[in-house]
């Protein structure tokens, strides 16, 4: 009864590790890039074939790591709420650009968002940063590159 219950355990702690996700991910997508790469001409096969290769790889060693390194345990619980929370705010900025609030203002609280999810400490610094880079990233686009952004409703919103 003893034996059990502590290889559940193991189990258990096996898969609450981020790495054997991240691992199981990079696995599945390289081997099914690798298959997909067969259906390419002779020409273009092998650079999609060598990456799902090194993915599927990369993704089989970071699983053996977890196997061999049981007692580094890194909860997955932390970078699951910072993905949904990144997930739902780009999913809001998308939604905000599409419904007409043009480029400038989404963007701008997409990054400030962003960058105090990432850790800083004072939201003054945010907005500037977030100000900073919304700026450049508009005259890249428009400017720069003559990219056509999504249209605000109203015209003074860039």
């Amino acid at each position: 009864m003893n034996i059990n219950s502590h290889s559940r355990a193991e189990i258990r702690s096996i898969t609450s590790h981020s790495d054997t996700w991240t691992g199981l991910v990079l696995l599945t997508i390289g081997l099914t890039a690798a298959w997909l790469a067969n259906d390419f001409d002779t020409i273009s096969r092998p650079y999609p074939l060598a990456l799902g290769i090194i993915m599927a790889v990369l993704g089989l060693i970071i699983i053996t790591r977890v196997f061999l390194n049981k007692g580094n345990h890194t909860s997955f619980a932390l970078h699951s709420k910072v993905a949904v929370s990144a997930g739902t705010i780009i999913a809001l900025w998308i939604l905000a650009m599409t419904n007409g609030l043009g480029y400038i203002i989404p963007t701008f609280f997409m990054e400030v968002a962003f960058l105090l999810i990432c850790g800083f400490q004072k939201l003054y610094r945010a907005i500037i940063v977030a100000s900073l880079i919304s700026g450049i990233s508009y005259m890249i686009f428009i400017v720069g590159l003559g990219v056509r952004l999504p249209e605000p409703f109203l015209s003074w919103l860039l």
